[in-house]
């Protein structure tokens, strides 16, 4: 119990409470995502998560001003100050991480069908230098600059120390701006290829490779901005303060002297919490609500549910979501899914080859192609003449050659090709594959 000359401060019940909320509306999402190896948005809850776990602890520990009762914090300060100072980092990479797999998946001139064994490779070590190398290159220079061993304040608990001199700036302060304008760059990309692709964006996300849909690509997009949103005015606020104080000239002897490793300075903050304290929080109540009420978290949350034995106290638990049909839907779903990603890339490889083909025929190449479309199966194609191999030809040959048109659901003649009529040919018969019957609804 507080003593009374020391009263508890509102924010010493607030902050352990919301941050205990969070951590258990949290703790699904993270797990799910592990799970589902998203390696980015596992890193940006993560964070969140420890973040708000030590918002929990230090405001049960240090709760009032009292202190002469204070605990020094030996050894819990030690890990947590630096594991702070890498959150820093680390919620921002995540989100660069995110911000550019979203950016790729509405980049129409990148599509693929399938990443290569090489892309994947290259897109998981981008995806690793963003969500580890940042924290661990802040927990590394922290040492550099750091005057003493910490600082403890009230409520806010345990808060790295950092000299005041032009090495802090170069090596700490500037990175987390550097890195949240990072994450402002490709949330601009996004914005503009969602608007400039909102008619076909579902198609565009069907024919990509992110396995994103619609839902999740919007969860995803909207906790990034929130993130920016937040850390932008909180980190350059954070520099400009910083730069407010009188720099002083570095030294590494007199930070590290023989006794920085023994100061511990108690700072009582009275009911003042840091603005970061109350961020964290919030950002936990924005994961859950992004990444906590989705379908795919409800399926999570019932099936922990039934794990647990409540089948038996609530029996609508027991019911597939869907009915009987439900495993066949969704693997229909996966099915057309792929489906559809096959010929949207399909439709665009045929269109290019169209174009290619118009373009030669006019600069005499090839001879004149009637213009089809490629979508339109009642529609035919001209055959494609020789090259320069067949000069021999007659103008009224060539002119009847060209009035001769060949169904597309025939095979096409069997002469000599330049590399975009076997491209044509290849496309054609690919899409006969994947055409569906008329009136079938496509996913």
């Amino acid at each position: 119990m507080a003593d009374s000359s020391y009263p508890l401060p509102p924010a010493a019940v607030a902050v352990p409470l919301l941050s205990a909320i969070t951590l258990i509306l949290n703790v699904p999402s993270h797990i799910w995502h592990f799970k589902n190896r998203n390696l980015a948005a596992t890193c940006l809850v993560f964070w969140i998560i420890l973040c708000n776990f030590f918002n929990l602890i230090n405001a049960i520990i240090w709760p009032t001003d009292d202190i002469a009762s204070w605990w020094h914090g030996k050894g819990l300060c030690d890990i947590e100050v630096k594991l702070m100072n890498a959150a820093t980092l680390g919620l921002t990479g995540a989100t660069i991480s995110i911000m550019r797999s979203l950016a790729a998946a509405l980049n129409t001139d990148r599509t693929v069908l399938l990443l290569s064994s090489a892309q994947r490779r290259r897109k998981l070590a981008i995806d690793c230098l963003y969500c580890f190398g940042g924290p661990i290159y802040m927990i590394a220079v922290h040492y550099i600059v750091q005057p003493n061993r910490y600082y403890i304040f009230t409520v806010s608990g345990c808060t790295p120390s950092f000299d005041n001199s032009w090495p802090s700036f170069a090596l700490v302060y500037i990175w987390p701006m550097i890195f949240t304008l990072v994450d402002a760059y490709y949330c601009i990309i996004v914005i503009h290829r969602i608007r400039k692709y909102r008619k076909d964006f579902a198609a565009i996300l069907d024919s990509s490779s992110s396995n994103l849909n619609k839902s999740r690509f919007m969860r995803l997009f909207s906790i990034s901005v929130v993130i920016i949103v937040v850390e932008l005015p909180l980190q350059a606020y954070n520099l400009y303060l910083n730069g407010t104080y009188p720099l002083i000239p570095y030294s590494w002897d007199a930070i590290h002297g023989p006794d920085w490793w023994h100061q511990i300075i108690l700072v009582p903050s009275g009911n003042e919490v840091e603005f970061q304290t109350w961020a964290r929080i919030a950002l936990g109540f924005v994961v859950f609500f992004c990444f906590g009420l989705g379908n795919e978290a409800m399926k999570a949350y019932r099936s922990w549910l039934l794990k647990l034995g409540f089948g038996k106290l609530l029996p609508k638990l027991n019911r597939q979501p869907g009915g009987p049909a439900g495993g066949l839907q969704h693997i229909n779903s996966s099915r057309n899914s792929f489906g559809s990603r096959a010929r949207l890339y399909i439709n665009r490889k045929l269109s290019f080859a169209g174009s290619t083909l118009s373009s030669l025929s006019r600069h005499g190449s090839i001879s004149t192609v009637q213009s089809c479309s490629p979508n339109d199966p009642k529609k035919t194609f001209t055959p494609l003449s020789s090259l320069n191999e067949h000069q021999s030809i007659t103008a009224s040959e060539t002119a009847s050659q060209t009035n001769t048109y060949y169904s597309t659901d025939k095979a096409l003649p069997n002469i000599p090709r330049s590399w975009p009529a076997r491209s044509a040919e290849f496309w054609l018969q690919l899409k006969r594959l994947t055409r569906q019957p008329h009136g079938h609804n496509r996913d």
